[in-house]
């Protein structure tokens, strides 16, 4: 699931990241929230992988939900990655505080995004 309220970025992204992780053979479907009260209504249908969440959401702080969703308080625990625009240290270190596997800037290479999402539905098989 990507969670993230820019539709025109969120539909880029998915599209890019469909694209790369196809080449490494994984069939995988994104699936889009724009807001913490969609992305919790998705969680609670299930059937879900792992989550990339964004920091800065209209309804809230996309942390917040990060520690929901490690905590059980929506849908299953599953691994969680946070995209922002805004990385820095002080960012990262509170998206690991909330139990996100990591935080990635917006504008890293898409190999790089790949790679993290593969290793986040690895971890997510292994555990399985």
């Amino acid at each position: 699931m990507v969670v993230e309220d820019d539709v025109r970025f969120r539909e880029v992204f998915e599209r890019a990241m469909g694209d790369a992780l196809a080449g490494e053979l994984l069939d995988v479907a994104f699936v889009g929230a724009g807001s913490i009260s969609e992305a919790r209504a998705r969680l609670r249908e299930g059937g879900l992988d792992a989550a990339l969440i964004d920091v800065r959401l209209p309804d809230g702080d996309g942390l917040d939900l990060v520690r929901e969703i490690n905590d059980g308080g929506v849908g299953s625990p599953m691994p969680t990655l946070v995209l922002t625009a805004y990385l820095d240290s002080k960012v990262a270190i509170r998206a690991m505080d909330a139990g996100a596997q990591g935080a990635l800037s917006k504008v890293v290479s898409v190999p790089e995004t790949t790679g993290a999402i593969i290793r986040l539905i690895e971890g997510r098989s292994s555990e399985a």
